[in-house]
């Protein structure tokens, strides 16, 4: 008979397409499930619950800490623990936010507490106060210390020493495609042959920057009428309903198409032009990987990591200072640099550690299995 398999419990924000279920997604699907099973403990549900439930995954759904309040956080997620244990280890995707429950894994006695950051910077203002008070609580309760990316580790962790645990996607998923797949994938979605497709991918928040790409369209619709920008939102926010508010009062509604949530990212990139990435910061975003997985030419924003880039001349990086216009014009000179190789940004991806199956072995090695 079998033992049954080793059980983590995974901490993330939610179970939608965001950078950090898709990180840990592609990791889930890559581990022997027969050996090593997840958990996720989430505070809102998304598309990816169904899919987890069915590699046989449970998912717990917590109210939001400042609903409930700390302490009816902490017990309700060491009951958890107590419950529906043993768990070899419980690993905090949460970053400076994830203290309280570190904490609590670590009252109910788990050995490996793993604190893993996704960001290099705070999103809230509001945070910025206590932030120092939330980092310590999250270090000290933690046995490990991950990062994404080497600027997302030192903003978290100081000089103390951590690990960078890339955010590595599966490569081939965008390598293999064909022009043919690109003019289908066009026709599919009813764009005209001579429409230049502004892409971009990630969820509705204040960091993304949003409202700089329809400053961005405001210029470019003078000089390129035939455009298109498409923004696949990784989940619902409040900023949608300004954001098309914003979009209306410029005349932009021709050029914009908000899409939802799309499970067909690998296909949806063969049909943009050029990958639009404007954010305020970031740690190191799997959306960004993805599009030069896809051989996009990207023009990215100088608050985003250089080490995001893989190397294979896809990317340019722009300072937000200088201002919209200067980036429309940059966007249509990019856009001119044409598609790269996805074979040759699929051994650039490895040559830069971003290998599914290298962090796999990583987390192996933390949960001691």
């Amino acid at each position: 008979m079998s033992s049954l398999p080793k059980r983590v419990l995974q901490v993330i924000p939610s179970t939608g397409y965001g950078g950090i279920s898709s990180m840990l997604m592609n990791i889930y699907r890559c581990v022997d499930r027969d050996t090593l099973q997840f958990d996720f403990a989430a505070f809102n549900q998304g598309p990816l619950h169904d899919e987890i439930a069915n590699m046989g995954g449970r998912i717990f759904y917590f109210d939001y800490i400042k609903k409930q309040g700390i302490f009816s956080y902490m017990r309700a997620f060491k009951n958890l623990i107590q419950e529906h244990g043993p768990y070899q280890a419980v690993h905090v995707h949460n970053g400076y936010k994830g203290g309280f429950a570190l904490m609590a894994a670590r009252q109910a006695g788990i050995d490996i507490r793993v604190c893993h950051i996704h960001t290099s910077n705070v999103e809230q203002a509001w945070q910025r106060a206590i932030v120092p008070l939330l980092k310590t609580a999250a270090i000290i309760n933690a046995t490990d210390l991950l990062a994404c990316g080497q600027e997302a580790g030192s903003f978290m962790y100081g000089r103390r020493p951590f690990d960078v645990l890339t955010n590595a996607i599966n490569s081939s998923s965008y390598a293999f495609r064909t022009q043919s797949d690109r003019s289908r994938m066009r026709e599919e979605l009813g764009i005209p042959t001579d429409c230049l497709v502004i892409g971009h991918v990630g969820r509705l928040s204040e960091v993304k920057n949003h409202f700089f790409m329809i400053d961005i369209a405001d210029w470019l619709k003078r000089q390129h009428p035939e455009l298109c920008f498409w923004l696949v939102f990784t989940g619902d926010g409040p900023l949608k309903y300004d954001l098309e508010q914003a979009i209306i009062s410029k005349g932009l509604g021709q050029h914009f198409i908000f899409t939802g949530l799309r499970s067909d990212i690998p296909e949806l990139l063969q049909a943009f032009d050029v990958y639009l990435f404007p954010s305020l910061f970031e740690g190191l975003p799997v959306s960004l990987l993805e599009a030069q997985a896809s051989g996009l030419p990207c023009l990215v924003s100088a608050g985003v990591p250089n080490e995001a880039d893989i190397g294979a001349g896809l990317v340019r990086f722009m300072d937000l200072a200088e201002g919209s216009a200067n980036w429309a014009a940059a966007l249509l000179e990019w856009s001119a640099r044409g598609r790269g190789e996805p074979h040759e940004s699929e051994l650039r991806l490895i040559d830069k550690g971003y290998s599914i199956q290298e962090n796999v072995r990583k987390l192996l090695h933390i949960y001691q299995l």
